[in-house]
């Protein structure tokens, strides 16, 4: 059964509302929307500490470039947002598709409906990724106390990318069904691998800086 109830801009709905509405099996919303959701609650943990270092005396020096990463990381914070929407609308028009696709037999529309819902969770997996990387730097300039944030909002970007990725393999198998959209396939799932690759090196990276501040000392062997 079709939705009923209309979505305003995520930003807008209070965390309640937003739950109340993925647990609705009659509101059409996907795990990629909650990914990014996920994303944004990450990005304000890391830019919490980024604003505390931007206020350390010992930091003087940098400033400039702390400066640089709060305003990315806000820019972020809103695409994380726009990226929600865009997954939830993503999935209403490929369910759309599909029920069109069923009564007039034409299903040019639905594979293009389906890329479109491969591509958004992808996008919110590489704005991940740019979270991930932009916390990275900063971990060896956070304090004992707040490291462990950042460390946090990397791990919460790790899953959420992960997740994200997930979602979208599903569609970009579902395209292998019509032969002329075999490439675009491929090409999605060129840049799936690519991200996958990459959540994990940085993800490796992450746990490990992290762990060492936390415990006081480099440990033997990386990350566990």
């Amino acid at each position: 059964m079709a939705s009923t109830e209309r979505w305003e801009p995520v930003s807008s709905l209070p965390a309640l509302e937003f739950n109340r509405r993925i647990a609705d099996p009659d509101v059409f919303c996907g795990g990629g929307s909650v990914a990014a959701l996920a994303c944004a609650g990450a990005a304000a943990s890391a830019l919490l500490v980024f604003r505390l270092s931007y206020r350390r005396k010992s930091n003087a020096a940098r400033r400039d470039e702390i400066n640089m990463a709060i305003a990315a990381l806000e820019a972020l914070t809103e695409r994380f947002y726009a990226d929600a929407d865009n997954d939830i609308a993503s999935l209403q028009a490929l369910l759309d598709a599909q029920r069109a696709a069923k009564e007039s037999g034409d299903r040019v529309p639905y594979f293009a409906a389906l890329q479109r819902a491969a591509l958004a969770p992808i996008a919110i997996a590489e704005g991940a990724i740019a979270l991930i990387e932009h916390v990275i730097p900063h971990l060896p300039i956070a304090t004992r106390f707040t490291i462990s944030d950042l460390g946090a909002a990397a791990t919460i970007a790790e899953g959420a990318a992960r997740a994200a990725l997930l979602t979208a393999e599903v569609n970009i198998e579902l395209l292998r069904d019509d032969p002329a959209s075999h490439d675009v396939a491929d090409d999605l799932r060129a840049r799936w691998d690519s991200a996958r690759r990459r959540v994990s090196d940085l993800a490796d990276d992450v746990k490990r800086v992290t762990r060492e501040a936390v415990l006081g000392r480099e440990l033997d062997g990386g990350s566990s």
